[in-house]
């Protein structure tokens, strides 16, 4: 049987918010709490990692910078960067005390980027870290580490999640430690130009929840992030809790917010990210 319901789901570059964290023995808010805690932790892991990749390509770390391609000018963010002694770049992304950005999302506190290039192997690493920094009212601690190298002439990336998200009003919080690896499939002729660009996007992650239950995370197929589009709109993963097991299906690559979730016992339910 083939249900429609309405799922707040969480995804890359879109206003973010969910207060169904904790666990519940009701099947409804299973799913609700399964799906979500998982579809959040991956919101706000794509978001820095967004951020990062328009940092870095509007500054021209990955090839010249010229004045088509720079970061266009935005009152809620303020970067800048310096040269450390070893010849890295570190970037500061601030925030300041609140503002709300282009989607909708109310940030404040400051992202540090530090960038460095292997002159052997033109390998570009990136540590991200970050200070008082808050997304919709959840403050994001912890560590994303990210290598890029250019393969065939393709970007390839990997990236190494240890992140904690302290959630709003006493929700407590999630923890979540991920490993990905990731194609830029998009946007490949234009690397100075971020926002044609599109990522295929494998791996797993393992989500704590507020009251200690473990989410294992697969990608089953393809997560295709899309920059130009607020949500993934490609690919499979399956989410497990205990013995239970999620599917959740983004759909056919259409940017649209439909999404399809198959339950434990096989009924599939129709959300909307």
């Amino acid at each position: 049987m083939k249900t429609t319901i309405k799922l707040l789901m969480f995804t890359a570059l879109m206003a973010i918010s969910c207060n169904s964290d904790s666990d519940s023995s009701n099947s409804g808010n299973t799913q609700d709490t399964t799906v979500a805690a998982d579809a959040k932790a991956q919101a706000f892991e794509e978001d820095v990692e967004g951020i990062k990749e328009e940092v870095l390509a509007g500054d021209g770390y990955y090839a010249s910078k010229n004045a088509d391609t720079q970061l266009p000018p935005s009152s809620c963010r303020v970067i800048t960067q310096e040269t450390l002694t070893n010849g890295d770049k570190k970037f500061k992304v601030d925030f300041g005390t609140g503002c709300v950005d282009a989607n909708g999302n109310n940030r404040s506190g400051i992202i540090y980027i530090v960038a460095h290039r292997n002159t052997t192997n033109n390998e570009i690493t990136a540590a991200i870290t970050f200070d008082n920094y808050y997304i919709n009212s959840h403050k994001i601690e912890g560590t994303i580490n990210v290598s890029r190298v250019v393969v065939n002439s393709v970007p390839t990336f990997t990236r190494e999640t240890n992140i904690t998200i302290i959630q709003p009003s006493g929700g407590g919080t999630i923890h979540r430690e991920g490993s990905f690896n990731i194609e830029k499939i998009g946007g490949v002729s234009t690397p100075l130009d971020f926002t044609d660009d599109v990522f295929s996007i494998r791996g797993n992650a393992l989500t704590t929840l507020p009251n200690g239950t473990v989410l294992h995370m697969e990608i089953t197929e393809p997560l295709i992030r899309n920059i130009g589009c607020p949500v993934i709109v490609k690919g499979k993963k399956t989410i497990t809790k205990n013995s239970q097991t999620f599917v959740l299906d983004y759909g056919n690559g259409t940017c649209d917010d439909m999404a399809t979730l198959t339950l434990p016992g096989g009924t599939v339910v129709t959300i909307y990210l």
